[in-house]
């Protein structure tokens, strides 16, 4: 009887609670965003490459939470996956620039050449709140594929 009068009491508080703005979660850390990359390539070993693109194409996905996301290229610059701008998905990217520019597919596909891993940077619109803003991407091949994940902060320069 006491736990169900807890219970309801604790309802009853929540229901009450003023419903305040709902603020994103704080922008991975540079060690968080490895991890992601890790895990993505991980799943994609454990799964296999139809079912893994599946899932780094849901927005809804595990691998898709607001700025928080894996998209990936193969070694052409060609993307397969996005689960933020799925418009993106078939589509050759080598010549794509940010809005400085930049052709930061082109150069994460340049040194997969030389190297299995890296950290790009360019300015993207960020999908939380949608200004362009600085972005710092881990990447990694594996299987002849890019996963690409970052992170976002609107103080750089």
């Amino acid at each position: 009887m006491v736990r169900y009068l807890s219970l309801a009491v604790l309802g009853l508080v929540l229901a009450a609670a003023p419903l305040g703005p709902v603020h994103a979660a704080a922008a991975p850390s540079k060690d968080e965003v490895v991890a992601q990359v890790k895990k993505a390539i991980a799943f994609y070993k454990s799964t296999g490459r139809d079912k893994a693109l599946a899932e780094f194409n849901s927005k809804d996905g595990q691998f898709a939470k607001g700025e928080d996301y894996v998209d990936v290229h193969d070694v052409g610059g060609n993307c397969v996956a996005h689960p933020t701008t799925p418009s993106l998905v078939g589509l050759n990217r080598l010549e794509a620039a940010d809005p400085a520019g930049k052709k930061f597919i082109k150069e994460i596909v340049d040194a997969t050449k030389s190297k299995s891993s890296g950290w790009v940077t360019y300015e993207r619109k960020n999908p939380v709140d949608g200004k362009v803003e600085h972005k710092l991407a881990y990447w990694e091949v594996a299987d002849g594929l890019i996963f690409k994940a970052g992170t976002y902060d609107p103080n750089a320069k």
